[in-house]
């Protein structure tokens, strides 16, 4: 080989470890800023489960499974929002409700979404007791409301909230979800 080739060759692999070494030194330096910004930001994520399957309908007789079933799935659906859940709880709700009722159930829960959206908040409810009244189909559940700030919890208060249902088509359809107003 003659001194040219060898210098040409040298040129060749210098400039090539120079652009692996900038690549490298990009590569780290973006690797280190997305690690600061996953370890900076905070996520919040509320996973609603849903019960609906272990209940019954035959010949028009609703069991006590599928009722409460129905009322936490409204519950949770209301109560359990965070901006980025607000049209599945739409959903849910649209799904459960009777026509009759639908645009007044609706428009509740609007009012609660704007207040969420605007706020930037989150709210949990944490059922503790379910009471059923059969002959009247209402239920009321009993629990705690959480709102929080992102990750920060914000406030904590108790809530009875009564959910009633109408007959409709051998099944039962959510006619009315809203919060009993303790007495003083």
């Amino acid at each position: 080989m003659d001194l040219l080739n060898i210098q040409k060759t040298l040129k060749q692999s210098r400039m090539a470890m120079g652009i692996a070494v900038t690549c490298a030194t990009v590569l780290l330096i973006s690797n280190f800023l997305l690690a600061i910004k996953v370890f900076s930001q905070s996520n919040q994520v509320v996973l609603v489960p849903t019960t609906i399957s272990d209940g019954m309908v035959a010949r028009g007789a609703v069991d006590k499974g599928y009722i409460e079933a129905l009322a936490l799935d409204a519950v949770y659906a209301m109560y359990n929002t965070s901006p980025r859940t607000i049209e599945y709880g739409r959903n849910v709700l649209e799904r459960l409700s009777s026509p009759g009722e639908r645009a007044k159930i609706i428009e509740t829960y609007e009012r609660i979404a704007t207040d969420i959206t605007e706020r930037k908040i989150s709210t949990v409810f944490f059922p503790r007791k379910i009471e059923h009244n059969f002959a009247a189909y209402e239920v009321v559940v009993e629990g705690m409301l959480g709102t929080y700030l992102e990750t920060t919890q914000i406030t904590r208060e108790e809530r009875r909230v009564l959910i009633r249902f109408k007959p409709q088509a051998g099944s039962v359809r959510l006619s009315s979800i809203g919060i009993i107003m303790e007495e003083s």
